[in-house]
C-alpha cells in the first residue's frame, strides 16, 4: 500500500510541476515525511525524505522543462543568469542540513511554505508581471537566486516556491516566469541531489538501497509516474488563466505547510 501511495504522490507532484513550475516537493516531501518514519528511525527518515524528494524533483523537472521549452515559454537570457547561483546554492544546502536537528528541519520547511503561500495570496495577478526591468538588476537576481537555491535545498523543497514569486516582480509574463523556473529547476534539483547524496554518503545506519540520503526504491517508483504526468501538467496549464494559476500556487503551498508541520505537533 505504501508503494501505491508513493506512485500517486509522484504523479500528482509532477503534474503540478507542469502546471505551476513546482509541486513535486509539495506532495512528495509531506508523503515521505509521514511514511518513511513507519519504516526507518525518525532521525534518518526525514533526511531520507528530503534527499529522495530532491532526486524525484530532478526527474519531473527535466520532463516538464523539455515540455516548457517546446512551448516557447522560457527566457533563455534570464535562465543563463539563474544557472550558476542555483547550482552552487543547491549543492551547499544539503551539507548545511546535515547539521540541523530533524525537528528544526520540519519547522523550517513548514515556515518557509507558509510565508510564501501568504505572500502569493496577497500578490496581484497580472499577465505582464511586475514593473521592474530584470536586465537592470542582474546582480540582485544572482544573489537572490543563490539564496533561494541554498535555502530551498536545505530542506529538499522546490526552488520555484520562492523563485516564481520573486521573478514575478519583474516585467516578465507569468507563464514565462514559470517556464524559465521549471527549466532552471532541473539543474537545481540535479545539484541538490548530488549534495544530499554526498552529505549522507558516510553516515551510519542508512537502510539498504540508499545512496547517501536518497532512498532508491521510492525514487524509482515516483520517478516513473512523475515522468508520465509532467507533460500533462504543462498542457493543462495552457488552459488556465494567470489569476487561477496564482491562486492554485498559493493554496497548494499553504496546504503543504500544514501537512509538513503536523507531525511535529
Amino acid at each position: 500500500m505504501i508503494w501505491v501511495v508513493l506512485a500517486v504522490a509522484g504523479g500528482i507532484g509532477a503534474l503540478l510541476v507542469g502546471m505551476i513550475g513546482f509541486g513535486t516537493s509539495l506532495v512528495v516531501l509531506p508523503t515521505l515525511a509521514i511514511l518513511l518514519p513507519t519504516m526507518f528511525a525518525p532521525e534518518i527518515a526525514l533526511r531520507l525524505a528530503t534527499g529522495t524528494t530532491m532526486a524525484t524533483m530532478a526527474v519531473g523537472a527535466v520532463v516538464a522543462g523539455i515540455a516548457q521549452s517546446r512551448g516557447e515559454q522560457v527566457s533563455w537570457p534570464l535562465l543563463r543568469i539563474a544557472i550558476l547561483p542555483y547550482a552552487v546554492g543547491a549543492l551547499l544546502g544539503p551539507w548545511a542540513a546535515r547539521y540541523v536537528p530533524v525537528d528544526v528541519l520540519r519547522l523550517y520547511v513548514a515556515g518557509m511554505l507558509m510565508i510564501v503561500g501568504l505572500w502569493s495570496l496577497r500578490g496581484q495577478s497580472s499577465a505582464s508581471g511586475g514593473q521592474r526591468e530584470w536586465h537592470a538588476h542582474k546582480h540582485e537576481i544572482r544573489a537572490v537566486l543563490f539564496g533561494i537555491g541554498f535555502a530551498s535545498s536545505v530542506a529538499g523543497v522546490a526552488s520555484g516556491l520562492f523563485a516564481i514569486p520573486y521573478l514575478s516582480r519583474f516585467a516578465i509574463p507569468l507563464r514565462t516566469v514559470i517556464g524559465t523556473s521549471t527549466v532552471a529547476a532541473a539543474l537545481y534539483s540535479a545539484f541538490g541531489t548530488l549534495g544530499h547524496v554526498s552529505a549522507g554518503w558516510y553516515m551510519a545506519d542508512l537502510p539498504p538501497w540508499s545512496l547517501g540520503y536518497v532512498y532508491l526504491p521510492a525514487l524509482a517508483i515516483m520517478a516513473v509516474t512523475g515522468a508520465i504526468c509532467a507533460p500533462a501538467g504543462v498542457r493543462l496549464a495552457g488552459r488556465m488563466n494567470d489569476r487561477l494559476l496564482k491562486n492554485v500556487l498559493a493554496v497548494v503551498i499553504l496546504v503543504a505547510a500544514l501537512v509538513i508541520a503536523w507531525p511535529s505537533t
